[in-house]
């Protein structure tokens, strides 16, 4: 590819930058249809042929030609030379384009009313007036031209910023939508009025001013299409562009939204953007940490809506699953070898717990707590416990069967029901959701106490009578009779289920 070839590519994505250098002919256009009329109805004089008058806009019109040539040459050279330096540059020029655009029409203003002077003197003050006009409605068009070439910017602002500086508000001089659409119907509709009503006012005979009138009507006619056609694709596009990506975010695609100015539709953009890298952020942390806690808890907490040191009562069913003799099976195993391990006899013995509406509180390296409780979906608590139990009984043996462990595993499942406090225990920079009282206590004591008994599962008498009317005969206990546990004065009447 040649030299010539990437800077006719250059070139032709920055037409619309160069598009806004004919903004001289537009104002020298305007200017005269204004201050033509505004003559002829403040005066009842046609001006459009005198020597002051051309000059006043042939002065105007290089004047303005000097300061855009000045103000565009960044963008010249970035054509020829892709110069980082020069890209800053011209990205500065677009960010403040109506800020640049009002101080060369006041610079020009001035120079022009000063030169006058000089020659003319000082200008009646009808002529003063209608130049003031004229001024007001260049002003009123640059807004409009500028919003009319800036409106489809795409491939511009595609040549001059990556796609992730696009997603990032940028800093530069805008002009309030409300101003945007006050100004074009102040230049091209209230003022062409005001001058109508001004010539009608002062009597002024219609061929002198019928030639202006027609054309300020027409022009004024052209620019407030193009003005509504510029808020069309300035708002209603990027608007209608960031509803359907509202949506696609709705659906769990995190998709991003250009912005290309500094204007009320480019801050809503950018807070948009915002709120989408919070929710992928929130999305991955889901997805990472989510795996260690219990969705059931969390979704409380999130209905809740509030974070409570102070923990509330409640009747539940716990639930200790432990494996048998752990200590001397890690010991044969490497460390990685031992994640991989617990990782595969969790994968298949706690989804038995979900099955039966329990959640799991935590994990305690090789052990695991289940809570079941009609706060977090289970009615029939200390039913869905058992059952559980024996769900994970089988899928033990499934996973003995698979050959995933190094030798037979065995576990033992303590099950007990009763009252205890749930809560977050912490600070309010770091919780944990958990269980605590005397029923999480003992449901532990008779996990430990399996290995005692020689049996795999032990629910105690308060949770079976609790469960039995549900269970009826699909699951078979045999007492152990009232066994001591530790730390706890009087005996307890125990079940295994066979």
């Amino acid at each position: 590819m040649t030299a010539k070839t990437d800077e006719a590519g250059r070139k032709k994505k920055m037409k619309e930058f160069f598009d806004m250098l004919m903004l001289p002919f537009a104002l020298a256009f305007v200017k005269s249809v204004f201050l033509k009329m505004a003559v002829a109805a403040f005066t009842g004089a046609a001006s459009g042929k005198t020597f002051s008058f051309s000059f006043s806009l042939n002065l105007d019109f290089l004047l303005m030609l000097v300061l855009i040539h000045f103000w565009a040459k960044p963008a010249y050279k970035y054509v020829k030379n892709p110069d980082d330096k020069l890209k800053v540059a011209v990205r500065l020029r677009i960010g403040n384009v109506y800020r640049d655009a009002f101080l060369m029409l006041i610079i020009v203003q001035a120079v022009s009313m000063g030169i006058s002077y000089a020659l003319s003197g000082l200008a009646s003050g009808a002529k003063l007036a209608a130049a003031g006009v004229a001024f007001l409605a260049q002003a009123s068009l640059a807004v409009v031209y500028i919003d009319s070439i800036l409106s489809k910017q795409k491939n511009l602002m595609e040549a001059l910023y990556s796609p992730d500086e696009l997603s990032l508000l940028r800093p530069g001089f805008s002009i309030p939508v409300y101003i945007k659409v006050s100004s074009m119907v102040f230049g091209f509709a209230l003022i062409p009025f005001l001058l109508i009503y001004t010539a009608f006012l002062n009597r002024v005979p219609w061929d002198v001013f019928s030639g202006e009138l027609v054309m300020m009507m027409f022009l004024s006619g052209v620019v407030l299409i193009k003005g509504l056609s510029s808020i069309y694709n300035g708002m209603q596009v990027p608007l209608d562009g960031l509803i359907i990506k509202m949506k696609r975010v709705a659906g769990g695609e995190f998709v991003k939204t250009r912005i290309y100015f500094s204007d009320e539709v480019a801050h809503l953009k950018a807070g948009f953007n915002e709120m989408v890298d919070g929710l992928k952020e929130r999305k991955e942390l889901q997805d990472t940490f989510g795996k260690y806690l219990s969705i059931e808890i969390a979704r409380e907490l999130i209905k809740n809506k509030k974070v409570n040191l102070g923990g509330e009562a409640m009747e539940a069913a716990v639930m200790f699953c432990d494996i048998r003799n752990f200590t001397p099976l890690s010991e044969k195993m490497s460390a990685s070898d031992l994640i991989d391990f617990l990782n595969s006899y969790f994968h298949y013995i706690t989804p038995p717990i979900a099955l039966h509406n329990g959640v799991i509180n935590k994990f305690m390296g090789d052990a695991v707590m289940a809570i079941y409780t009609p706060l977090l979906g289970s009615e029939d608590y200390a039913a869905d416990a058992v059952r559980a139990a024996v769900a994970m009984r089988k899928a033990l043996a499934e996973f003995n069967a698979s050959g995933k462990a190094p030798s037979r595993v065995d576990f033992g499942i303590g099950v007990h029901a009763g009252r205890l406090v749930a809560g977050n225990i912490g600070t309010s920079a770091r919780l944990e959701y958990t269980f605590i009282g005397d029923t999480v206590n003992i449901a532990s004591r008779l996990e430990s106490k399996t290995k005692d008994l020689n049996t795999d599962i032990i629910v105690s008498g308060i949770a079976l009578e609790m469960a039995r009317g549900s269970l009826g005969g699909s699951v078979a206990f045999e007492s152990l009779g009232k066994v001591a546990l530790k730390g706890k004065a009087e005996t307890m009447e125990l079940y295994k289920v066979v």
